[in-house]
């Protein structure tokens, strides 16, 4: 999935078009890079189950022509929500609670394991 085909898919979430959406492009770029930045826990998870190397340093986009560097069942069953909430998160509360919940969910769905600390109980 490009950047321009999940940004298409976020504004279809939105209730947007292409046309009445035309605002949030300027943002989709960074926006995307940041979802990125936010999963990349989760797309090295998923690199490391399909023996592939790690990113050391997340992946970035530099037009939203570009594959999305990362799964992509991840990318297309995830990234579209998160997109859509950092889009609207200054103008909407009630949508990016909505799309934040709906992407932090399926990314959820989307790690094979979830690694935490070893604690030792006295």
């Amino acid at each position: 999935m490009t950047g321009t085909e999940c940004y298409t898919a976020a504004l279809n979430l939105l209730g947007e078009t292409l046309d009445t959406g035309a605002y949030y492009e300027q943002f989709a770029l960074g926006a995307l890079n940041q979802l990125l930045i936010n999963s990349l826990r989760e797309i090295n998870a998923l690199r490391t189950a399909q023996r592939e190397e790690p990113f050391t340093v997340p992946p970035r986009l530099t037009t939203l022509e570009e594959e999305i560097p990362a799964d992509s069942c991840l990318v297309s069953e995830c990234f579209p929500y998160g997109l859509a909430a950092l889009l609207v998160a200054d103008d909407d509360k009630a949508k990016f609670n909505w799309a934040a919940s709906e992407y932090a969910e399926r990314l959820l769905c989307h790690c094979p394991a979830q690694l935490t600390a070893v604690q030792e109980m006295i």
